[in-house]
C-alpha cells in the first residue's frame, strides 16, 4: 500500500508541475479579447486550473502525519532547507532577471526594503505567490498533525464539510445570483488554501466505492463547465474577464480539483511502470522554480508569438526537459545543489 501511495503522489506531482507550465504558456488568457486565440485560452486556463490546488492536496498528503516520523524541529528544518531557502535564493535571481535580462528593475530603485517587500510579495517573480500560500499551510500543518491519528478523519471530514458551505458554497451561490446577502461566518481553520491538505490527506486515506468516484467525476465534470462556460459567457458579456467562476477556493475549482485528484490515484495505483514518471518526479519542484525564467527567455529568443495555439499547447513539452537539465547540471555542483531540490 505504502509503494501504490508513493506511486500515485508522484504521478500528481508530475502532471500538476506539467500543468502549472500550460497555465503559463497559455499567459494570453489574462489579455482578454473577443478573438478566437481567447476562446481557447479560457478552456486551456479552466483544464489546467487544478495544478495549484493538487500541489497543496500532496501537501497535507506526505505532511499532515510528519509526526510519526519526526519531530516538529526537524519538520520546520526540513520546510526551510527544502522549500524557504530555494525560494529566497531563486527570488534574489528574479532580482537580477529583471535588472539584466528584462531590464525592469533598475539598479538605483534597490535597497534592503526593495530586496525585502520584492521577495514577500514576489513581484520579482510573480508566479511565486504560491510560495507565500504555502508558508501559511506549513505553519499550520503542526496543528492538523496533533489531532489524535483515530479522529483524524472524522475531524477533517468535519473541517472540510463546514470549510466548503461556509467559505466556498454559500460565497459562491451569493455572488452568482446576486443576492446580496451578509455572510458573516467564515471557517477559518479551514479558510483560504487550508482546505486542500484536510482534503489531500482524507482522498489519500479513504477507499471509494466504484459508485462514489462515479459521482466525483460528475461532479468534478460540472465544476470544470462551470467554470469555463460561466467565465466565457461573463467576460464576453462585460468585455473584461469576470472572474465569478474563478479563484482556486472557489466551488468550480474544488469540485473539479477533487475528481482530479481521484482519477489520478486511481490510475497511479494501477500502473506498474513509472520509470518515466519517477524520473520527471525527482525534478518537479526546481519545474516549479525555474519554468518561468526559461519561459521568458524562450519566447523573447525565438520572438514567439504568444497567442498561437501550437505555443501555447506544445511549449511545455521543450520548457519542462530544459528545467530537467539544468536542475540535473545545478545538482552536481556541490554548492548549487542545495537550491534545486
Amino acid at each position: 500500500m505504502k509503494k501504490e501511495r508513493k506511486n500515485y503522489i508522484t504521478l500528481l506531482s508530475v502532471i500538476s508541475a506539467i500543468a502549472v507550465v500550460c497555465l503559463h504558456t497559455n499567459g494570453c488568457f489574462w489579455s482578454f479579447s473577443k478573438e478566437r486565440y481567447w476562446f481557447t485560452a479560457n478552456i486551456i486556463e479552466c483544464v489546467f486550473f487544478f495544478a495549484v490546488p493538487i500541489f497543496f492536496m500532496i501537501t497535507g498528503v506526505t505532511l499532515i502525519d510528519y509526526q510519526e516520523k519526526y519531530s516538529t524541529k526537524e519538520y520546520f528544518k526540513k520546510r526551510i532547507n527544502k522549500t524557504f531557502i530555494p525560494f529566497i535564493i531563486w527570488s534574489l535571481f528574479g532580482l537580477l532577471f529583471g535588472i539584466f535580462a528584462e531590464k525592469s528593475i533598475s539598479i538605483n530603485d534597490i535597497d534592503i526594503k526593495y530586496i525585502f517587500n520584492g521577495i514577500f510579495s514576489t513581484s520579482f517573480t510573480v508566479i511565486y505567490w504560491f510560495f507565500t500560500s504555502l508558508f501559511i499551510i506549513y505553519l499550520c500543518i503542526p496543528l492538523f498533525s496533533s489531532v489524535e491519528k483515530a479522529k483524524k478523519k472524522s475531524t477533517f471530514l468535519y473541517l472540510v464539510i463546514v470549510g466548503i458551505i461556509f467559505n466556498s458554497l454559500l460565497p459562491f451561490i451569493n455572488n452568482v445570483f446576486n443576492l446580496g446577502l451578509y455572510l458573516p461566518i467564515t471557517v477559518l481553520v479551514a479558510s483560504g488554501y487550508l482546505i486542500y491538505p484536510l482534503l489531500g490527506y482524507l482522498l489519500d486515506r479513504i477507499e471509494l466505492t466504484k459508485k462514489q468516484k462515479i459521482i466525483i467525476y460528475i461532479v468534478g465534470i460540472i465544476g470544470l463547465l462551470m467554470h469555463i462556460i460561466g467565465t466565457y459567457k461573463l467576460s464576453m458579456d462585460a468585455g473584461k474577464i469576470i472572474d465569478t467562476y474563478k479563484g482556486y477556493t472557489n466551488i468550480p475549482c474544488i469540485m473539479y480539483s477533487v475528481a482530479i485528484f481521484v482519477l489520478l490515484k486511481d490510475i497511479g495505483n494501477r500502473i506498474t511502470n513509472y520509470k518515466i514518471i519517477n524520473v520527471i518526479g525527482k525534478y518537479t519542484f526546481p519545474i516549479y522554480l525555474m519554468h518561468w525564467y526559461v519561459l521568458r527567455i524562450f519566447v523573447k529568443l525565438f520572438s514567439i508569438n504568444t497567442q498561437n495555439i501550437l505555443y501555447r499547447l506544445g511549449t511545455p513539452f521543450i520548457i519542462v526537459p530544459i528545467c530537467i537539465l539544468i536542475a540535473y547540471i545545478l545538482r552536481k555542483i556541490p554548492i548549487l545543489k542545495k537550491i534545486v531540490p
